[in-house]
């Protein structure tokens, strides 16, 4: 990835649950193994291999980076834990913004469900798309975070090196996805770079879904970009799921 990685460091310290894997395979981070590193065997394991057979493996000229992905439990997958280590060295303006749109990640459900997370690249662009199990009151809880609160439409925050960074969180007005859905867009400003991601949260039956794009936006299409390769991924959910 060509971005800038200050920014992309400070987009992972943003409201970044929705996006964890994302960021940090920007940055370099990710899983490991060709199919996305198993982090632990036992209950829930085989419903994790499963949710990662429902990933895609392509969308358009997005291809899938197989070493960055991951399955296990939610809140033991590598990308969580070392994104949440990451946030705790930040410190906002506006502290209860941290998870701003997206602390279902924190939801106690969501972080002992099975989940399998996929990365995409696309030039400059990263692809994530994160797939847990969870019961569809669960989802729909989750659902009911992703909604910004107005004082966190925009917050400042100091990275542990004394850098700074600004963010700019609004939501995205797109076709629905799944049986329901939000969006939101957060532009990260460092330095004079600039890094967009724009999420989409669904619930699609018994499966919560999150689809992240981030990068520079270059060709300005990430929300035409995320619409499609949402759409896409809950097809291929219904074929084998």
């Amino acid at each position: 990835m060509e971005h800038p990685r200050a920014a992309r460091t400070a987009a992972v310290a943003a409201p970044a649950a929705a996006v964890l894997v994302a960021a940090l395979a920007a940055c370099g981070g990710g899983g490991g193994g060709a199919d996305g590193e198993d982090r632990e065997q036992g209950p829930g394991a085989e419903a994790a291999a499963k949710l990662g057979e429902a990933q895609l493996v392509q969308y358009e000229d997005a291809k899938v980076v197989p070493e960055a992905g991951e399955r296990g439990t939610y809140g033991r997958l590598a990308g969580v834990e070392r994104t949440e280590e990451l946030r705790a060295s930040t410190d906002l303006d506006k502290p209860e913004c941290m998870d701003a749109a997206t602390s279902w990640g924190s939801l106690p459900e969501v972080r002992k469900a099975p989940a399998s997370v996929a990365v995409f690249a696309r030039g400059d662009d990263t692809v994530s798309h994160t797939l847990v199990e969870v019961p569809e009151g669960v989802a729909d809880e989750a659902l009911e975070t992703v909604a910004p609160e107005k004082e966190c439409s925009s917050y400042e925050a100091t990275m542990e090196d004394g850098s700074t960074s600004s963010y700019t969180v609004s939501e995205v007005d797109m076709d629905p996805v799944g049986d329901a859905s939000r969006a939101f867009a957060v532009k990260t400003e460092t330095g004079g770079d600039t890094v967009w991601m724009y999420s989409v949260v669904y619930r699609h039956g018994g499966h919560l879904g999150a689809a992240t794009v981030l990068g520079p936006d270059e060709e300005g299409d990430y929300a035409e970009l995320l619409s499609g390769f949402a759409a896409s991924a809950v097809e291929r959910e219904e074929k084998v799921l």
